[in-house]
């Protein structure tokens, strides 16, 4: 338990860290593109991003997520490392493979779609990063089975400084997004170079490649891919369907606002992607103790999540001209709804993986299959007539869906937590801040969101939903101990 501590506690503070970081230059770099796109341009970009999104699940196929668990499972065991080998050697020309038929298969829905040339060609160079994503995927997964997510982390920033870099070098030569598409592809070369070596470098060498395994890697990994796809599809369909029926403009709208939900979210990916391989490794030593596990990070995730929910929707009419200039005031009530995912997401994060520990994949890809069809069909019927805000509710709607199957699926370990206080108390804070809030309405963001997180930290503590067990967990993440998978007894509680 103290190694399974440790291992977290690293992995979560150098991974919220490091992510934390490439969030920061991600969301100025962001920023910075918007406005110096506007509206249209960066609606084509966004669209073209959206495109290759679709059908990256194409170009994994659940190999990944699959490949973190067997490498987690199969490295503690006799002849571990060369059994890792074999399985590297096995997946990476699958996945070289499948990315080949996706950057075709892109590039052909485009051009069947009537898409602009140059947003053909942006998509076509995105089709290009789906290649070496094959490469960087595979290994950036087994990286995560030895649970060295550190490595990973650190790759990733080095990808967005070089991303930053040359895609503001090209936004200066006026090269407009098929440059930014441009220096993608060369981050993404880097941190699949480094990737690599750093696999070497833990002694696991990719056996000799036998195209024999592909079928049995295709049949354990597809409830992994039906997830991939329900993914790709309720966070890119919307904008896909924008583009053709709305216009440019309006899928710049709703992708400015969007792209918000995906930085909060570097928050619960970095806490969960840490504990996926270590409680994969110890999920039997941990079965009793994981309903408190799960009750733990809920709240800790929801601490986080519902606070950026209430405050976008008391201050959108303030955060979008303040960030993306008046001419995005279209956008106001897009934000406004589609935040609202945020705690949705944070909790659907979470469960997924605990459902995985428990080898539910095939509910998984149930519950999927759902969520994206009222996705889809929906979408299909509301997008081209409502537009962005009807995409906006679709995407709280079938994150709310997916919340509720993952509930019911993991029914009998939800019934042990104790949602008064993973749930309620912090729903009372953000609502309180959110009152506050509104009444500091009309002051200056860098008084009154400051103003407004002061108060919420004093009801959070106030509320008894965080306290010495949270302080104990601060100094755990300088080198001693930490409470994120403790599991304390009942009279503790």
């Amino acid at each position: 338990m103290q190694q399974l501590t440790r291992v977290v506690v690293r992995n979560s503070a150098l991974g919220i860290g490091a992510q934390f970081a490439i969030k920061a230059l991600s969301f100025g770099f962001t920023i910075l593109i918007v406005r110096h796109l506007g509206p249209e341009a960066f609606g084509q970009y966004a669209a073209a991003l959206a495109f290759g999104g679709m059908f990256i699940f194409l170009a994994d196929l659940g190999l990944s997520p699959y490949l973190v668990r067997e490498v987690a499972r199969m490295r503690g065991e006799p002849g571990g490392p060369e059994r890792v080998g074999e399985l590297y050697g096995a997946v990476l020309p699958l996945r070289l493979v499948l990315s080949l038929v996706a950057a075709v298969v892109v590039v052909a829905a485009a051009s069947l779609t009537g898409r602009p040339p140059l947003m053909i060609v942006a998509i076509a160079l995105g089709g290009i990063g789906l290649v070496i994503y094959g490469v960087q995927g595979t290994s950036d997964a087994v990286l995560a089975g030895f649970e060295r997510l550190d490595l990973s982390a650190a790759a990733k920033l080095i990808n967005q400084l070089v991303f930053v870099v040359l895609g503001a070098a090209a936004l200066w030569l006026g090269l407009s997004y098929p440059g930014l598409m441009i220096a993608a592809i060369l981050g993404a070369a880097v941190i699949a170079y480094l990737s690599w070596r750093w696999v070497r470098r833990l002694g696991v060498a990719p056996g000799r490649p036998s195209a024999r395994s592909w079928r049995a890697l295709l049949g354990a990994s597809w409830p992994f891919a039906i997830g991939g796809l329900a993914l790709a599809l309720s966070y890119r369909f919307d904008s896909v369907l924008l583009n053709i029926f709305r216009g440019d403009a309006e899928t710049g709208y709703y992708n400015a606002v969007y792209n918000l939900v995906f930085t909060a979210a570097f928050l619960p990916y970095s806490l969960n992607s840490a504990l996926y391989p270590s409680l994969t490794r110890h999920a039997a030593s941990l079965l009793d103790g994981l309903p408190r596990v799960c009750e733990r990070m809920i709240r800790y995730l929801l601490i986080l999540g519902l606070p950026i929910a209430v405050s976008a929707w008391v201050l959108a009419d303030r955060i979008v001209p303040f960030l993306f200039t008046a001419a995005y005031a279209a956008a106001i009530p897009a934000l406004q709804i589609v935040m609202i995912v945020t705690p949705l997401m944070f909790m659907s994060d979470l469960l997924g993986y605990v459902a995985v520990i428990q080898r539910f994949e095939r509910r998984i890809a149930r519950a999927a299959i759902v969520s994206t069809g009222l996705n889809v069909t929906l979408n299909l019927v509301l997008v081209p007539r409502f537009g962005l805000l009807a995409a906006a509710v679709m995407t709280v709607v079938t994150e709310a869906a997916l919340v509720v199957q993952y509930v019911w699926i993991l029914r009998s370990l939800v019934r042990q937590i104790d949602w008064g206080t993973a749930l309620a108390r912090p729903l009372a804070a953000a609502l309180s801040m959110g009152g506050l809030l509104f009444a500091l309405h009309d002051f200056p963001l860098l008084i009154s969101i400051p103003s407004g997180t002061l108060a919420y930290l004093a009801l959070l503590l106030a509320l008894g939903v965080i306290g010495t067990d949270e302080f104990r967990f601060v100094r755990g993440l300088r080198g001693t101990s930490s409470l994120v998978v403790s599991v304390p007894t009942d009279s503790q509680r």
